[in-house]
């Protein structure tokens, strides 16, 4: 689960000192706990928010989302639902938050707002809700399902995605946009995130490198040079313009 120019960028763990901590600093002990037990520099590196830009990313798609008090949002793909908890404590919405593992429902559970949450063990290409049963659905650096997300929404909810797109320019950001326009849905709102999510990347990748002792201990060498290896490449993807990431909302005709 990985993570453009305006925002903030996603805070990481202090690396002053030659001494490594044996365990990555966490805001909460679930978080901790889930951080030990999957060792992946997107959870010890970006923290429970996940996403490219992390919390601001949210808190902009959530002034664009119509959610309100008794309106249900579906946080699809959530890992920890830090997005499906702010959403209910900032707008009184019914929220509903699911991964395709349950260790990762269980953390968030666990987590600040974790009680105002439903939390449900699905997969996005198969997600056990009624048609139309959702006013917003969310998928912020997941998997996209297309058809699933179509089905579940009801008529007027809004779509917020913060995903990979299309930053050529021969029209593939046209084409991703003309995709759900074609299914019924118009964009409200979009904002790149390319040159923000390759920051991230570098930064990840810095981390990675500048604290190897300690992250090669945790991961073991291999793991170690694999996770290195995928961050890489994302950075050179996006440094070269081959990959872009941006931000969408969708309004669905009523």
């Amino acid at each position: 689960m990985p993570p453009s120019l305006h925002h903030p960028r996603p805070s990481l763990p202090s690396t002053t000192g030659l001494r490594y901590p044996r365990t990555v600093p966490a805001a909460h002990p679930a978080l901790q706990r889930l951080a030990d037990d999957y060792a992946a520099w997107w959870i010890d590196l970006l923290g429970e928010h996940n996403h490219v830009g992390g919390i601001e990313t949210t808190r902009w798609l959530l002034q664009r989302s119509g959610l309100g008090p008794g309106r249900r949002m579906l946080d699809a793909g959530a890992f920890v639902g830090a997005t499906a908890r702010l959403a209910a404590e900032q707008t009184g919405c019914i929220a509903i938050a699911t991964d395709i593992n349950p260790d990762f429902l269980a953390a968030g559970r666990d987590l600040p707002g974790g009680s105002a949450v439903r939390w449900v063990a699905a997969d996005n290409r198969r997600l056990p809700f009624r048609d139309a049963a959702f006013d917003s659905i969310w998928a912020l650096d997941t998997e996209i399902a297309y058809h699933e997300f179509n089905r579940v929404a009801a008529p007027g909810a809004t779509l917020c995605l913060c995903c990979e797109a299309p930053s050529d320019s021969r029209g593939g950001l046209d084409a991703f946009i003309e995709d759900w326009e074609r299914a019924g849905w118009q964009l409200a709102a979009h904002r790149p995130l390319s040159a923000e999510a390759a920051h991230t990347w570098r930064v990840a990748e810095a981390e990675l490198v500048r604290r190897r002792p300690y992250f090669e201990e945790r991961y073991g060498t291999r793991t170690y040079l694999r996770q290195l290896d995928a961050v890489a490449y994302l950075v050179q993807a996006y440094e070269r313009g081959e990959q872009g990431h941006a931000l969408f909302v969708f309004r669905r005709a009523r």
